[in-house]
């Protein structure tokens, strides 16, 4: 049977697909025990919802902010640990265009950030964030993630898993 694409393109195609978070290769799931902070809540939000971006029952919209110019949640690890992937899950039952400039950010005291990663103005259903290099990641007790919109804009996710050790 002739291939439908030539198998020249294979390795190229095999580098594109995403990691596999659940092999291992990453770590423990950190963030199940995370503490949640947004920003801002609104009337679209549901407060008692927020822990379900990192444990629990996966929502459609975690949690919901304002319209504000850079909003943000925060993810407060249980420890320090050495953080080497994450997998961030967009809301996909509307306006998933809100997290098209998604930054993620790491710190070790929750008030210096480092910024790790950019979407580049394209929204997905989810990304996954590799960290550092060489298999070696970055320590870390904070994740914030944000967004940066031309105009102040909504911010809601799904899910978020962060893994390391």
């Amino acid at each position: 049977m002739k291939s439908l694409f030539p198998l020249s393109l294979l390795p190229l195609l095999m580098a594109a697909a995403p990691p596999d978070l659940k092999s291992g290769k990453f770590g423990a799931l950190l963030s199940e025990n995370a503490v949640v902070q947004t920003s801002s809540t609104c009337e679209y939000d549901t407060p008692e919802t927020h822990l379900n971006l990192v444990r629990g029952e996966t929502v459609p919209c975690a949690f919901h902010t304002n319209r504000e110019k850079e909003p943000w949640v925060v993810l407060k690890l249980s420890r320090a640990a050495e953080v080497k992937a994450i997998e961030i899950v967009n809301r996909q039952d509307g306006s998933e265009s809100r997290a098209a400039n998604l930054v993620a950010w790491l710190s070790e005291d929750g008030k210096t950030w480092t910024e790790i990663w950019k979407a580049g103005g394209k929204a997905e259903k989810s990304w996954t964030v590799t960290v550092g290099t060489d298999g070696r990641g970055r320590k870390a007790s904070w994740i914030k993630l944000s967004t940066q919109p031309e105009k102040p804009e909504y911010f809601h996710l799904s899910r978020v898993n962060v893994y390391g050790q």
